[in-house]
């Protein structure tokens, strides 16, 4: 969102590596007619010469090679001239796009000279690689932009209506594009909150060149797994909750987009382990950091969220389970039935998940996460845990966690089945903490013995999981062959016994943190 015709100030010459800091959102339905009546807009002053219509051509190999290491490049042209754009995405993506990005005027072709002092240049150095980059797809925009202040900082506010062709297929979206000029980033995340009060607006972490490079791929999009989060071992907790909160939602919004395409299980799967993780993490840091009453709402509705998956993912597992023992030819199938009560809970969920209470509760978390009431209270408390470091904070957390878990898993046959699942419950929330804080213990034994823990911990999580499916059963079970009463016994003492020698292995387990 630079002027044309000039050289842009974020350019290869640079001795600092630029950077953008964007905040990207999908109008999720009418126009941007509304979005534009929105008091702060109205009140914005407009930016004529960023606005308009580009036709931006994006490059690449013929295997990728630039998307792979996570870089872009495209020349957007206008009636004024042209501008080449590299961009390099950082190590780990985030809530909001932060990118290295470099700019140069050109005359419509090619520049790669000007790829000199960027991550580009490395790959450039392979002639074979040089000689084979040519147009990959192409994206049609039609913006208005606006400049604004909020929060202290300085906002570029851009409206697209934008169409990426790629091959025989065409894909038209509309975006909104807050890209922060001076100020702290965590103002993109309040401005847009502001912004969703006139216009429904779901949070998106999809760069246009990734749109075009969906219409190229062959197959679905694969679901996306939890990353490593990266934590300083110097952080305090208000940085380390946050970094780990932004890979939380980040993971459940990017598999929600392949949920509301192709209704993947393994995306529906994915994206509410993300949201578990981020409730884990409010859990881990809650009692301390996360003692107001926002953050409060926001339990609430991230429970909710979770709760809404719920129906649809039970009977994806349900259907693989029949499926399986219809494949042993162990009883007869109602395969049928079930994928047919699927299909209905699916479009339950596809409803809510374009239902507005939805997307606001994503677009409200993700401005919490970075700028709720927690990041600037002034209660002593939660200004000491703010400060407090998370390495010190995670040895603590999760021995306490670690060492109720043992005293509970001494006496586990002892225990009521209600017991047992408030146990499971307590060992996820362990078991993604470790995940999380791993990191911060780096030496050898540290991860020699986190590895152990991490694999005991699910072994016990998925056995104390399937005593209780066994335990509890529920209206689902009809769908399921029927097992005599002495075979249910069987399989409840094996699991038993599974889980009793588990929470023994977990006793003797030495914890990474010490």
């Amino acid at each position: 969102m630079r002027a044309y015709g000039k050289q842009s100030k974020r350019n290869s010459a640079s001795k600092t590596q630029p950077r953008e800091v964007e905040l990207k959102m999908e109008l999720a339905s009418g126009t941007a007619d509304a979005l534009l009546a929105h008091p702060l807009l109205a009140k914005a002053r407009p930016l004529p010469e960023q606005g308009g219509q580009f036709h931006a051509t994006y490059f690449d190999t013929g295997d990728r090679a630039l998307k792979r290491k996570g870089i872009s490049l495209r020349i957007r042209r206008r009636k004024d001239g042209a501008i080449q754009t590299i961009k390099a995405e950082g190590r780990h993506r985030g809530l909001a796009l932060e990118r290295g990005e470099w700019e140069t005027p050109v005359d419509g072709a090619l520049d790669l000279t000007a790829a000199a002092g960027t991550p580009l240049e490395k790959l450039l150095s392979d002639e074979a690689l040089r000689a084979d980059i040519k147009p990959a797809f192409t994206v049609e925009t039609d913006r208005r932009a606006f400049e604004m202040e909020f929060d202290g900082a300085l906002i570029e506010v851009a409206l697209d209506n934008a169409r990426a062709i790629g091959g025989d297929k065409t894909a038209a979206f509309s975006e909104v594009e807050l890209e922060l000029r001076q100020g702290d980033a965590a103002a993109l995340f309040g401005l847009a909150r502001c912004l969703s009060e006139s216009a429904p607006l779901r949070l998106s972490t999809m760069a246009k060149s990734e749109r075009g490079y969906r219409l190229l791929e062959t197959q679905p999009a694969s679901p996306v797994r939890a990353e490593p989060v990266a934590l300083a071992k110097d952080a305090t907790c208000a940085e380390a909750f946050k970094a780990i909160a932004r890979s939380c939602l980040s993971q459940a919004v990017r598999n929600e987009v392949l949920v509301r395409q192709t209704q993947d299980p393994a995306a529906l799967h994915q994206m509410r382990v993300g949201l578990r993780r981020l409730r884990a993490a409010v859990s881990l840091f809650g009692k301390h950091l996360l003692s107001d009453p926002e953050s409060d709402a926001v339990r609430s509705d991230l429970r909710w969220a979770g709760q809404t998956l719920g129906a649809a993912r039970d009977l994806d597992v349900l259907l693989a389970r029949i499926r399986s023992t219809e494949a042993s030819g162990d009883g007869p199938s109602q395969a049928g039935a079930v994928e047919r009560q699927r299909a209905r809970a699916y479009e339950e969920l596809l409803e809510t998940l374009h239902s507005r209470r939805f997307m606001d509760v994503i677009l409200q978390t993700a401005a919490w996460i970075e700028a709720g009431a927690w990041t600037v209270s002034d209660r002593k408390a939660m200004r000491k845990a703010r400060k407090h470091p998370v390495r010190d904070f995670a040895s603590d957390e999760l021995s306490r966690r670690f060492k109720r878990i043992r005293k509970l898993g001494e006496h586990l046959r002892a225990l009521s089945d209600a017991e047992r699942h408030g146990l499971r419950i307590r060992i996820k929330k362990l078991r993604y903490g470790t995940e999380f804080f791993a990191p911060l213990f780096s030496s050898t034994k540290a991860r020699k013995r986190s590895k152990e823990m991490a694999g005991i911990l699910e072994d016990l999580q998925e056995t104390l999981g399937e005593l209780n499916d066994l335990t509890v059963g529920g209206s689902l079970t009809r769908f399921l062959p029927e097992t005599s009463p002495e075979r249910m016994e069987r399989q409840r003492r094996k699991l038993l016994d599974a889980s009793e020698a588990a929470a023994i292995a977990l006793a003797k387990a030495d914890p990474f943190w010490r």
